[in-house]
């Protein structure tokens, strides 16, 4: 039995009151924007081999996605989104629309969409979403439905098997608790299971403490303020690393320090 261990109501009270962010923009070459241009230039190895202008790009998850607009902006798709969180799929449409970008947002679950979604999409991407479910197999699956033969499905999640989890763990059991953990070597066997073809399964970056979250903790109690200043210096301590990397280049990803794992698989033509 499929078991979503997160929840639309977790997410709505997420989204309800968190400010709207701005479009990922990859020119902000500044290190709190280091994350952002660093994936920039892996899709940009994966969109600029073909030409995307006109595709249809559907991100599954989007709520409060900052990435849309991107993905028109960059490589010219035709971008949508889905999601279940009303709330979400709101904000959505409101970042689009501030970005100038003709997008459309369905609000609706992934694992039962409306028919005319499905088979359509060039390329199908999400942000954490696939390890909140206790069944990654059948979430991959679902998602490779929206995809034409051919099509590409882009699956980023957090590697909660690493450091990262460890520290989530340890300051917020609670959010930790909502994900399946999962390294790189089950990712990419789930995406074989749901009958895709893996052409790459990668831990990305070499550290991102800025990962890390409070959710659901209360504001105004002593331990949510010591732990707030924790990872406030855990987000530094990344910021040196990326600083060191401008320099030297970057550091190997890799599966105890990396704060995310990457897969790109493709619909059997």
């Amino acid at each position: 039995m499929q078991i979503d261990k997160a929840g639309k109501s977790y997410w709505d009270d997420v989204w309800m009151d968190s400010p709207l962010p701005l479009p990922v923009n990859p020119k902000e070459t500044h290190l709190d924007n280091y994350v952002n241009v660093r994936f920039h230039e892996f899709f940009a190895s994966l969109f600029l081999k073909s030409d995307s202008r006109g595709k249809h790009l559907l991100e599954v998850g989007c709520a409060k996605s900052a990435w849309l607009p991107y993905f028109s902006q960059q490589f010219a798709f035709q971008v949508f989104g889905l999601d279940y969180s009303e709330i979400g799929c709101r904000q959505s449409q409101e970042i689009l629309a501030k970005a100038g970008i003709n997008g459309e947002i369905v609000c609706a679950d992934f694992f039962s969409p409306p028919a005319s979604m499905l088979g359509t999409f060039d390329v199908v991407v999400t942000f954490g979403v696939v390890e909140h479910f206790t069944d990654t197999r059948a979430c991959l699956e679902a998602m490779a439905r929206f995809l034409k033969p051919g099509g590409l499905l882009v699956t980023s999640i957090p590697n909660m098997t690493g450091w990262l989890g460890t520290i989530e763990k340890m300051i917020n059991r609670p959010v930790y608790d909502i994900h399946v953990p999962l390294d790189a070597v089950a990712l990419r066997q789930a995406h074989q299971r749901a009958g895709v073809k893996v052409l790459k399964c990668q831990y990305f970056l070499f550290t991102h403490f800025g990962v890390l979250n409070l959710n659901g903790l209360h504001p105004s109690s002593r331990a949510w303020k010591i732990k707030t200043i924790s990872i406030k210096v855990l987000f530094h301590l990344s910021k040196l690393v990326w600083w060191g990397e401008g320099i030297l280049g970057p550091l190997p990803p890799n599966p105890w320090t990396s704060p995310y794992i990457i897969c790109v698989a493709q619909k059997e033509l």
